[in-house]
């Protein structure tokens, strides 16, 4: 769903979620990120925040990456919501190979998770991001390439900063 289709009602509710994960109240933004998607089933915003939450905060791998195909498929133009698809992709494709604590099962392997999040951190690349996140995208190909044995590119990229996190 384009930005400007989106009511205030489900941005305000998304605003709410971050206010509220800013503040430490995970399983509330969580609540306030389902009541967005609910109100707006094609904000593609929301499914990734929500899907991002899920993944990295509660360890809900299944549920998180299948919020992330929700966002990817109301969103699929949107580079910074490809991008965090295949971000979590990698998040999760580590957490298999160095499990360090409990995480709800996900049906894909490792090594298919590192080759999906290559995808769409390439797709993310082609979708002509910002120069900061270019770098993020990069960044995480490298991680990936590092992880897989398998370079994601046989041209020198101009590289830029990452962002400050």
């Amino acid at each position: 769903m384009p930005k400007s289709e989106v009511s205030e009602e489900a941005r305000a509710l998304l605003r709410r979620a971050m206010a509220l994960h800013s503040d430490g109240e995970i399983d509330a933004a969580l609540a306030a990120a389902a009541e967005a998607v609910e109100a707006a089933p094609d904000f593609g915003e929301a499914h990734s925040y929500l899907g991002n939450t899920l993944v990295t905060r509660k360890r809900r791998f299944a549920d998180g990456l299948a919020a992330l195909d929700r966002a990817l498929e109301a969103a699929p133009q949107d580079a910074t919501i490809v991008y965090t698809a295949g971000w979590c992709q990698e998040f999760v494709a580590n957490a298999l190979e160095r499990p360090k604590g409990a995480h709800q099962p996900v049906t894909a392997s490792a090594d298919e998770l590192y080759a999906s999040a290559r995808v769409l951190m390439l797709r993310a690349l082609e979708l002509d991001p910002d120069q900061g996140l270019r770098g993020d995208i990069e960044d995480i190909l490298d991680v990936i390439a590092a992880a897989t044995g398998e370079p994601w590119s046989d041209e020198e990229v101009p590289r830029v900063a990452p962002r400050a996190r």
